[in-house]
């Protein structure tokens, strides 16, 4: 299923009157025949909240859980048997675990129109205190969204034991023969070793590094496989802004009457209007 299918069936899905726990179980439902090669496809899409969607819409919220069945998906091919948490409150979204440790997950994606983001975004602090029992913890984006340069979730991230990865790096590991075979908790403890530090170019190293040495590949490797994210990147991007142009183009052709009411309509000033009487008890 490729970005416009899922994109399509998120649509289809949200028009129907159903409870999200309704929607996040038909979505499963519909993902769960994903091959391997499905799911390498989708890791190196997923990273991107489509413009379609409106913000903190269902479609939005129905994007999360897919990425968050992404990265289920890509933990069992690895060889770590995990699972959604269905409790969504003080508790990470992906759990999993193999006979030598457990581990909690949560995969983000953002939207490419969005300007600047902050450590908060990426919620490195909150994913350690929700990792609670379990043993390590992991947050996935894509790669190009982590900071460039020096960043505070570098050193929380190092400092918390909680290991950044991108969906590139996943899609490598995937790719690896006997990738369900071979043990990845060096990899999450990779960040220890890296106490004080705070830049992006020395974390990436560390990880990079560590990714290698688990397959015994050289990390130039790895650095050839990023290549592939850039192109998909400019792909979703295109396609990112021939929506917005569409959009665009559609707004021009509104006649005076239909741009007020329609821009009413997105401050939602009429709805803010029946809260704030039905607050005050007004008619």
């Amino acid at each position: 299923m490729d970005r416009k299918q899922i994109i399509a069936l998120i649509h289809k899905l949200a028009k129907e009157n159903l409870t999200f726990d309704d929607y996040a179980q038909r979505l499963e439902k519909e993902l769960t025949g994903l091959t391997l090669e499905e799911v390498k496809e989708s890791l190196l899409e997923c990273g991107v909240i489509p413009e379609s969607f409106g913000h903190d819409s269902s479609e939005e919220k129905l994007y999360s859980k897919y990425t968050d069945i992404l990265l289920v998906k890509a933990f069992n091919f690895l060889g770590i048997n995990a699972k959604i948490v269905k409790q969504r409150a003080d508790s990470a979204d992906v759990e999993g675990a193999t006979k030598e440790y457990s581990i909690v997950g949560d995969a983000k994606a953002f939207r490419l129109s969005r300007t600047a983001k902050n450590q908060k975004d990426f919620k490195v602090e909150a994913l350690s205190k929700w990792r609670k029992d379990k043993d390590f913890a992991c947050l996935i984006c894509p790669l190009y969204q982590y900071p460039k340069n020096t960043s505070q979730i570098y050193r929380q991230a190092i400092d918390r034991n909680v290991t950044l990865l991108s969906y590139i790096h996943l899609i490598y590991m995937l790719s690896q023969k006997n990738a369900d075979k071979v043990s990845y908790k060096s990899l999450w403890i990779a960040g220890k070793k890296l106490k004080g530090a705070k830049d992006a170019a020395s974390y990436w190293k560390a990880i990079d590094r560590a990714v290698a040495r688990i397959f015994q590949k050289p990390e130039e490797d790895l650095t050839k496989a990023k290549l592939l994210e850039f192109k998909s990147l400019e792909k979703s991007a295109k396609e990112e802004m021939d929506y917005l142009q569409k959009k665009i183009q559609s707004i021009k052709k509104l006649s005076h009457q239909e741009a007020i009411t329609r821009l009413i309509k997105s401050e939602k000033l009429d709805s803010k209007i029946v809260q704030i009487k039905k607050i005050a008890g007004l008619k």
